[in-house]
This record gives C-alpha cells, sequence and structure tokens, in this order.
C-alpha cells in the first residue's frame, strides 16, 4: 500500500531525507527519470511529438530534466518556460539547451504537440492560478488530440482538499512522487486521470493507506473444508411496501457466495414469502414474524436462532421506518459475537444514537456520504470517519468515488471501482462480500478486500457494457468471474 499524504507531511518527509544527505539534484533527476520512463514508449513513436511546460518553480524544473531525457533518448520534444524561472531553473534550461533540446517562451506554443506535459506548479501551490497562466492552462485541456500528463499533481489542484485553484489541468495519467496526495483522490480524480506513484527514494508514510491490486490478499480453503466450515451468514432485510427488497436482499446473498461463505440464508418478512420464492435462488430462506404492513418485527427467539447459527449478519436493506428495527440492532450488538454489517435502513435507524454499537458484536457501518452526514450530524471527511470507528469500537467504510475504509486508529483507501458504480444495489453486494469475508478474515480486512474486489469487478464488467448500462447483477454476473488476482 502507497500512503496519502498532505502536502505538509510530504514537504517534511522530503526534508528528513536532505538532512540525512541525500542530494536534492538526486531527487530532482529520479523524478525526471520516473516521468520519462512513463511517457517514454508513446513519446518515442514516429511522428510524436511532445511539449513539456515548465513553471519557475521545483516542479518546473523537474519539468526541464524530463524533456532533457526524452530528448536524449532520441524523442522529439521541447520545452516551454511559464513565467519567472528560478536560478535552479535557468541552470537547468542553459544545460538542456546545451544539449540541443528546444526550448520556448509559453506564448510560443502552437498547440501541435501530440503529448503535453504539465510541470507549471507542485504541491505547494496556495493561490489561485489567474492571468496568462490560467489561459495556458485551458488551452492545453482544449486539446482534442494532445495526451496529457501531470508531473506529481496536475498544476491547479489544492494538494490538500481537491479544490481548483482557478483553473486546473486535467489530465490523462498522472505520475506522482513517492506517495497519493489528499487532494488527487478527495476532489480531484476527475483532473487526475491514471494515477501513477513512483518511488523516487523519499520515505513518505502516514496511518492512511491506498489499498492497491498487490495488496491483494487470496484466502485458500484448506483441503478438508466443507461447507460448516466456511461461514454462515445471514441477510435480514426487506419490508412489505418494498417488492423489490428479495431482490436486494438476493444480490446481497449472492455476493456473499461469490466471496466464500458456506451458507447464505436470507431473511425476510413473510408478507414477501411468495415474491421471494422466485428472486432469491441458491441461498435458504427464512421469513420472519412481520405486521400486517408487512414490517420485520423483533420476536426473541427468532433472533436467538439467528444468533445461535450465524458466524456474520448483514442487515438494513428495504427494512423501511419500522420501530422494531432498533430494538433488533440493540439486542443483535448485545449477545452477537459475530461480524455485523450495518446499512440502508439500519443506519436509518441508528442516526444520531449510536452509542449502544460498542457492545459484544463486530461491528461494521457502511454508509455513503449523505447517510454519514444523516447518522453522525458531521461532514463526510476522513477523519470524522476515523472518529466514528473509534466511538463504535468497530470498522467505518464510508463509501464514495474515494471510500475510506477505517478501525479509528488508522485508515486504507480504495479508488477501485468506476462510476458506473453510481446506481442502487452496488452498497447491496458490498454488504453481502463483507459479510462473507468475514467469515475467513479480521473484519478490517474482510470490508477492504469486499471494497476492492467490488471495485475492480465493476471495472472489469464495464468494460463489455457501455456506462451507463451497468447494473449491480452484472457486476456479480461478470466482473467477479473474471481473475482478480
Amino acid at each position: 500500500m502507497h500512503s496519502l499524504l498532505t502536502s505538509e507531511q510530504v514537504r517534511a518527509a522530503e526534508a528528513r531525507v536532505l538532512r540525512r544527505g541525500v542530494d536534492n539534484k538526486y531527487l530532482r533527476m529520479s523524478a525526471a527519470t520516473a516521468v520519462a520512463d512513463a511517457i517514454f514508449c508513446r513519446a518515442h513513436a514516429d511522428g510524436t511529438k511532445t511539449a513539456v511546460f515548465c513553471g519557475g518553480g521545483g516542479n518546473g524544473c523537474d519539468g526541464i530534466l524530463i524533456a532533457a531525457i526524452l530528448h536524449g533518448r532520441g524523442c522529439t520534444v521541447a520545452a516551454y518556460l511559464v513565467g519567472e524561472q528560478s536560478d535552479e531553473n535557468k541552470s537547468a534550461a542553459a544545460y538542456a539547451v546545451s544539449e540541443g533540446l528546444p526550448v520556448y517562451g509559453a506564448q510560443s506554443y502552437d498547440g501541435d504537440a501530440d503529448i503535453v506535459i504539465d510541470a507549471i506548479f507542485g504541491i505547494g501551490l496556495n493561490r489561485a492560478v489567474s492571468g496568462a497562466t490560467a489561459d495556458l492552462i485551458e488551452f492545453l485541456n482544449s486539446s482534442k488530440k494532445a495526451f496529457r500528463l501531470a508531473v506529481d499533481i496536475p498544476s491547479g489542484l489544492n494538494a490538500d482538499s481537491g479544490e481548483v485553484m482557478g483553473a486546473a489541468f486535467r489530465a490523462d495519467v498522472t505520475v506522482t512522487f513517492s506517495c497519493y496526495k489528499r487532494g488527487m483522490l478527495f476532489g480531484g480524480r476527475d483532473f487526475c486521470g491514471r494515477i501513477v506513484v513512483a518511488d523516487i527514494g523519499v520515505e513518505a508514510v502516514s496511518d492512511v493507506k491506498v489499498y492497491e491490486h498487490s495488496d491483494f490478499a487470496v484466502h485458500r480453503r484448506k483441503t478438508d473444508a466443507h461447507k460448516g466450515t466456511c461461514g454462515r451468514v445471514f441477510v435480514i432485510g426487506g419490508c412489505g411496501r418494498m417488492i423489490g427488497a428479495p431482490v436486494m436482499s438476493g444480490a446481497a446473498a449472492h455476493a456473499a457466495h461469490l466471496n466464500g461463505a458456506g451458507t447464505v440464508t436470507v431473511c425476510l418478512p413473510k408478507m414477501l414469502r411468495v415474491a421471494a420464492a422466485s428472486r432469491c435462488t441458491m441461498s435458504m430462506m427464512k421469513f420472519l414474524s412481520d405486521t400486517p404492513d408487512g414490517y420485520i418485527r423483533f420476536v426473541k427467539s427468532e433472533f436467538d436462532e439467528i444468533i445461535r447459527r450465524a458466524d456474520a449478519i448483514d442487515i438494513g436493506m428495504g427494512m423501511g421506518e419500522t420501530p422494531d428495527l432498533r430494538k433488533m440492532l440493540e439486542y443483535l450488538c448485545a449477545n452477537f459475537d459475530g461480524a455485523l454489517i450495518l446499512d440502508a435502513d439500519a443506519l436509518n435507524a441508528i442516526k444520531g444514537d449510536y452509542g449502544f454499537l460498542a457492545g459484544r458484536a463486530e461491528i461494521t457501518v457502511t454508509p455513503h456520504v449523505g447517510e454519514f452526514e444523516r447518522l453522525t450530524g458531521q461532514a463526510a471527511t476522513l477523519e470524522n470517519a476515523m472518529a466514528l470507528a473509534r466511538e463504535i469500537k468497530g470498522i467505518v467504510v464510508l463509501k464514495s468515488a474515494t471510500t475510506v475504509i477505517t478501525n479509528g486508529r488508522d485508515a486504507r483507501v480504495n479508488i477501485a471501482g468506476t462510476p458506473a458504480m453510481a446506481k442502487g444495489g452496488m452498497g447491496d453486494l458490498l454488504g453481502g462480500a463483507i459479510s462473507a469475508l468475514a467469515c475467513s478474515y479480521p473484519l478490517y480486512d474482510a470490508a477492504t478486500v469486499a471494497c476492492y474486489r467490488n471495485g475492480i469487478g465493476a471495472e472489469r464488467a464495464v468494460s463489455s457494457y457501455a456506462e451507463l448500462m451497468l447494473t449491480a447483477r452484472d457486476v456479480l454476473n461478470y466482473g467477479y468471474f473474471k481473475e482478480l488476482y
């Protein structure tokens, strides 16, 4: 996992390296070489023109060196200087010119490059981009043919908040150094494109990590495994006013099956017996006592039976605003010692009053941004998610394009996924996946792997579908059946 750092933390990490005697010129060459390596195959193609735009600070110096390295490797490349240059940059530019690299003022660029490399501003930007520089960035963004690469962070993007500072470069790929910067993942993802982290010799470490493909752990079953040793998952959901609830519950159950649960039991109100019969396949069914409107009632003996049999329970989808739901949650928290995953209406039932979650059960709450804000009355930030996890002594999965998984002491960030997942039902898959994986992994790892696997599954499924067409069932039926490791 690579760390996720603020700009202040990055500068502190770089200062530590310099204090140990590492030459700053070595770091610059390491950074420039990493970017040149990332773009070389594309830049070296016949007839390809590359333009590198270099600001007046350290990021611009990296840009001049990148252009010089590509020129030395036989690429058709030119450097364009943006704004007043530092003495270090002037020295680097003079060296590049002596080596035959064309160096121009940015105002002379005519827009004919096939590759545009942005090295105008770095992570230290603290003012709005304006005037000729803002106009240049917008001009570079308007190119329909150019492939755009950002050095460390797209120029104009705040490294901490992801805010656009007047104007921001919109990259297809960002090669960032040593670690992810917080603003790239929280607010700035539309501008970064695909993010590549390059190791340049700076040990940039924090308690917040980005979960990546190389971190994906595969649980191998023992040769003598049977369904009783692989985990018993119960999915509790549905009400009479939500006829689609069996489908949602069935999706969660299906996800649990595909993530290794030995058995899955879907628990629905009795009113939905007929509707569920044809919709929830593969799973066992249990029908719970309900009200005349079809809301599940809390009957102690029924929940005692679930507690006795279950290793993991996923509860909440489609249950509606029933007064008994909170009673169920309080009873499960106090008496169940397995993994308890709360989603959807289970979160609505505890908003503003969730201290009882810190009970016997291993708790995971899975709110999206809106649910988190209703639940806590606070903004859906990484720090607030960590605070909630500490309060409930459990795991918080704050779902968004950048999903935060935290146990309150540290955090993991999942960026696998696609905008095609912005549809109902994706959260039901996640709850089922966490439940099943919790039978094989520690709960924190189960939540992390489930988020990653759902995201990668969606990415691979959408490769065969138009983005707007993707459904939760497609992720299960296609994405999960391709190799994930």
